[in-house]
């Protein structure tokens, strides 16, 4: 699985301008229709009241292309830029042009109550606000329409990663958006996958932006994930002794899931013997489970553990097994 950084996706857009001549241009214009095309497949389009929530970054842009898309498809669109017009620039400023010729309405800082008074009828909330970049506490008309946003009750649909979480460590800023969606662009952040920003963004799905494959073949990109790992096929006429030998030397009284769950993961995994050295009153509970494995009960102490008496006898057992 591939996962990038703050940092390392930052690179990965100016690389994809710098050296395949890719416009800023086109790679908000597909993050945005990529949010719009999740929007339709769960949500619904046509005839659904939108607001679309945008803060003066790309991440605001992305919210414009958004808004474009969304009227374009028969939606009801109103966007609220929450701390005003005048941070927008290059690609973002652009888009807020091309929304401002079309019948869109646009609120310019607009008070929490006024907020939440519009968003009332509508069915669905962009939240455009912030993306990855965040790393410092949220606060102010920010802060205010995140929580106007959280106490509504809308779906919620996040770009790139919920508003307020940070996208390398998946901290919750002072707050942090609600999200029942999130679509993030290029490849997965750190902070999409990190809890407790991983609560905040509901079902994540990616836009890989039309990024050429060759920008997404660093193996720093890679990390290892909990997949399940198939187990390799067996010979016909193989038996458990080909596949290893262990002595798990465990329990104590009233404490069984150690003994239990160490010699059963074990053959579970693919091992050939699992021998299980454990107090002879807790070989009884555990046998209970299953016969599979190879029980050497124990003679105990007073307080329920394995005596050193059997040492000896364990040090010969260790000698028959891997």
């Amino acid at each position: 699985m591939k996962v990038v950084t703050v940092s390392q996706m930052r690179d990965l857009d100016h690389r994809a301008q710098a050296e395949c001549s890719i416009p800023e241009m086109i790679l908000m214009e597909n993050a945005g229709f990529a949010a719009c095309q999740v929007l339709s497949r769960y949500m619904g389009v046509r005839g659904r009241r939108y607001a679309v929530f945008c803060g003066p970054g790309n991440n605001g842009g992305d919210g414009l292309v958004v808004a474009r898309h969304l009227h374009a498809m028969g939606a009801e669109v109103q966007v609220f830029l929450v701390l005003g017009e005048e941070k927008f620039k290059g690609a973002a400023r652009a888009n807020l042009e091309m929304v401002k010729k079309i019948p869109i309405k646009i609120n310019l800082k607009p008070a929490p109550s006024i907020v939440k008074k519009e968003i009332a009828p509508c069915h669905i909330i962009v939240d455009a606000l912030l993306g990855i970049g965040v790393d410092r506490e949220i606060a102010g008309p920010l802060g205010d329409v995140i929580e106007v946003i959280n106490e509504s009750e809308k779906k919620v649909l996040s770009l790139d990663i919920p508003s307020g979480v940070n996208g390398d460590n998946g901290a919750i800023m002072g707050k942090a958006v609600k999200a029942d969606f999130t679509v993030t662009f290029g490849l997965p952040k750190v902070g999409n996958l990190l809890y407790p920003g991983y609560n905040q963004g509901g079902e994540l799905r990616v836009s890989f932006l039309s990024m050429p494959p060759s920008l997404l073949e660093d193996p720093s990109l890679l990390i290892e994930v909990n997949d399940y790992v198939k187990l390799p096929p067996r010979p016909a006429d193989a038996h458990k002794g080909m596949f290893g030998k262990a002595l798990f030397i465990a329990g104590s009284s009233f404490y069984y899931g150690a003994p239990f769950f160490s010699s059963y993961s074990f053959l579970r995994a693919g091992g050939g013997y699992a021998y299980l050295a454990a107090p002879q009153s807790v070989i009884g509970v555990v046998a209970q489970k299953g016969a599979e494995v190879v029980f050497l009960p124990q003679e105990e102490t007073a307080a329920g553990n394995i005596a050193l008496r059997n040492i000896p006898r364990l040090l010969t057992t260790l000698e028959k097994v891997d």
